[in-house]
């Protein structure tokens, strides 16, 4: 444990800092590190950092606030996270969180005025209107909205589903590419990378950066993704209706691939709304309400729960507000029934496909003859996405659970956001 000495200073590294409210957002861009603390803290920060030893910070704190503040326990956090040590320290603390490697954003070259041309009135006005178009054409034929059985192909079924899944997938990447512009408007940098929720490998952009900007910058950032999911949606839409007015000629194997890639355009507007993981509505829902790591204090709420009945102790959630709390009670419902659901279907639907697909292939090879409509083509591609997506999410999850665990050891008692 760092000792900081009443009548010496202290070595604060260098930060921004961002007031809302009664809190304070301070971020250490260089380490991707950022910390919500009371707006009255950042005064005692702020006067460290402009030389004041400890004693001196605490007797301004006190005659400016009216109180006295637990500046030992106020340190210490700091230091765990980096942000300040003992002066003549040069070093993070050892028993620091290792910080995430700061990596180049992308579209850094993207001027952020640029980055607000693209996203201006004029042209939402625009999206706008031709999210109107298609809202009417399917008014007018709602028989062209495709459903499930857009996905399933008679023949050939192996060269569509690749199609299908590879423009989904140029449509995911326009999507994450959405919210980097988003936080390039804001000044802030972003990345695409890979990851999982849950069992399910997902396209995920890094959006730490965008703590230090305002909420209507946040806002933004969220919302343009799946307002990109929409526009994409309400083009192909209008193409098919086009087509079945006999103003575009489309062939057949055209027509299906696009009403199946609509369809996937549906699904992930769907999933966004999956607010037990952190999609975009559950980020944009956060930023609404002003909570700040909710499903980190949600977890650490549920867990409290299990401890009280083994009279354990509690880890304190002394600092956040009766409001925050209320809606935390509430999301731990939407929490706890969406893992439910979740893990049903791991256990009813993605385990028993990816074993139905294992045995197929192993028959396979083995030489066994093929039944049914679909050739070994069409079971193989079936079965390498599967496993490549299922499987491959599924190993992605158990790994982060292993995370999680080995964190929660070592500090059995904070909220740990990850």
């Amino acid at each position: 444990m760092t000792e900081f000495a009443l009548d010496a200073p202290v070595l604060v590294r260098p930060y921004t800092a961002r007031r809302d409210g009664d809190f304070a957002v301070i971020g250490d861009d260089s380490r991707q590190v950022y910390l919500s603390i009371p707006a009255e803290g950042l005064d005692l920060l702020e006067w460290l950092r402009d030389g004041a030893t400890v004693g001196e910070a605490v007797r301004r704190f006190e005659a400016t606030h009216a109180a006295s503040p637990d500046a030992d326990a106020f340190l210490q956090a700091l230091a765990d996270e980096g942000f300040l040590a003992p002066a003549g320290a040069h070093d993070p603390p050892p028993d620091a969180e290792p910080a995430r490697a700061r990596r180049a954003g992308h579209l850094e070259w993207l001027s952020p005025h640029a980055a607000r041309r693209l996203l201006s009135r004029p042209v939402l006005a625009v999206c706008g209107v031709v999210v109107g178009v298609a809202v009417a054409m399917a008014v007018d034929r709602p028989g062209l909205v495709p459903g499930p059985s857009s996905l399933m192909f008679h023949s050939h079924f192996w060269a569509y589903l690749l199609v299908v899944l590879g423009i989904a997938v140029i449509g995911v990447w326009l999507h994450e590419l959405a919210h980097v512009v988003g936080a390039r408007a804001a000044g802030t940098s972003a990345r695409m990378t890979v990851g999982n929720q849950m069992y399910a490998i997902v396209a995920q952009t890094d959006l730490s950066g965008m703590w230090m900007a305002s909420k209507r910058e946040r806002f933004v950032a969220v919302l343009v993704g799946p307002l990109v999911d929409v526009i994409g949606a309400a083009l192909l839409f209008i193409t098919l209706w086009l087509n079945d007015v006999g103003v575009l000629g489309l062939p057949e194997p055209v027509r299906l691939v696009v009403a199946g890639v609509l369809f996937t355009s549906f699904i992930r507007l769907l999933w966004q709304t999956f607010l037990f993981l952190r999609t975009d509505f559950y980020y944009l829902i956060t930023t609404a309400l002003d909570t700040r790591s909710l499903m980190a204090d949600t977890g650490a709420f549920l867990r409290n729960l299990v401890r009280r009945v083994l009279r354990r102790r509690l880890i304190d959630q002394s600092g956040v507000g009766r409001g925050e709390m209320r809606t935390i009670r509430i999301y731990a419902v939407v929490w706890v029934l969406g893992r439910v659901v979740a893990l049903a279907v791991l256990f009813t639907a993605t385990i028993p496909l990816l074993w139905f697909y294992l045995v197929r292939v192993v028959g396979f090879f083995r030489g066994d003859e093929m039944t049914g409509q679909f050739t070994w083509a069409d079971v193989l591609a079936l079965a390498m996405l599967s496993f490549l997506l299922d499987g491959g999410g599924t190993l992605m999850w158990l790994r982060s659970l292993r995370r999680s665990s080995r964190l929660r050891r070592r500090a059995p008692d904070r909220v740990l956001v990850e």
